[in-house]
């Protein structure tokens, strides 16, 4: 409880003006039933509660003994806590959380009526019903984001390295952990991320996107992205710019639901830039390895790349 809300009530109580804290009092006295049915509140205040039931039959406010202002600071504070503690599990519970399973996409309506795509191997949280000042979700993985416009609600999403902040817009946000880069790419609209790594910020409107990137822990932004590009993932076509194979095979694993294992570890060190359009997995690990000059074999279920 602030020192000065105690003063308050410690000056009402000491008989002084104090309206304040005549009104913290009312609030705490018209509910001490229902403090005295609080786990919290035990035993060893009995003294307190019986005076209170004195007072409430003479209604002598004032008599109540100063010395035990201190405990009833402690009990107003302890309801005010259970309180908080309550409205916060509350809060909790209402959390909802999406998850897409490997080879699987999924969309998801929140309450205030934005849209959500999620891509494979992601996993979204997010609140039953906002409430309070600020729209807050949190993302693993990717998902392309059609954000209800709400000027005095601004809609956040967290990941691991970035927070993405808009008011309303559409934008595809990638922050698969395995990766070495998140990036956020613009469809409508005017987008702020911030590194929560650096502090440092970003903004990016349509066609333009800001990629983070783990080794310098710095953003980068980006102009000219055709805007048809964006989140083709919905579209099943995958594409590769100066992608490193390991992030590569990651994300045909995570697309196909297949097991891919790279067995000549020379082959790491390459980068990948393809554009594979509705193709079966055994065609995009044939083009890759038409791509590094490899060869795989399909042993046991397992792509096995040499």
């Amino acid at each position: 409880m602030p020192n000065k809300l105690k003063q308050e009530i410690e000056h009402f109580l000491d008989g002084k003006y104090s309206p304040k804290g005549q009104e913290m009092w009312n609030k705490w006295y018209d509910r001490t039933n229902e403090a005295e049915n609080t786990e919290m509140i035990k035993s060893d205040l009995s003294k307190l509660k019986k005076e209170l039931k004195k007072i409430k039959k003479t209604n002598n406010v004032i008599s109540f003994q100063y010395k035990n202002w201190a405990v009833a600071a402690s009990v107003i504070f302890l309801i005010g806590l259970s309180v908080f503690f309550y409205r916060s599990v509350q809060s909790f519970t209402e959390t909802k959380e999406y998850a897409t399973r490997l080879g699987q996409r999924a969309k998801v309506t929140l309450s205030d009526g934005t849209q959500i795509w999620l891509n494979a191997g992601s996993n979204l949280k997010y609140p039953n019903e906002f409430k309070g000042d600020i729209r807050e979700v949190y993302l693993t993985g990717e998902a392309f984001f059609d954000v209800a416009k709400d000027k005095k609600h601004p809609f956040i999403i967290h990941t691991n390295k970035m927070d993405t902040k808009v008011l309303g817009t559409s934008f595809n946000v990638q922050a698969y952990p395995d990766q070495t880069t998140q990036e956020v790419s613009v469809l409508t609209g005017r987008v702020n991320v911030k590194s929560t790594v650096t502090e440092e910020n970003v903004y990016v409107t349509l066609g333009q996107k800001v990629v983070f990137k783990s080794k310098s822990n710095k953003l980068q932004a980006f102009k000219d992205i055709p805007v048809n590009t964006i989140s083709l993932w919905r579209k099943n076509i995958m594409v590769f710019e100066e992608t490193p194979l390991p992030e590569v095979i990651a994300t045909i694993n995570r697309n196909y639901n297949v097991a891919i294992e790279i067995k000549n570890k020379n082959l790491n060190t390459l980068k990948i830039n393809g554009y594979f359009k509705e193709l079966s997995a055994d065609q995009v690990v044939a083009l890759v390895c038409n791509i590094v000059n490899a060869e795989y074999k399909l042993e046991a279920g397992v792509y096995k790349i040499q």
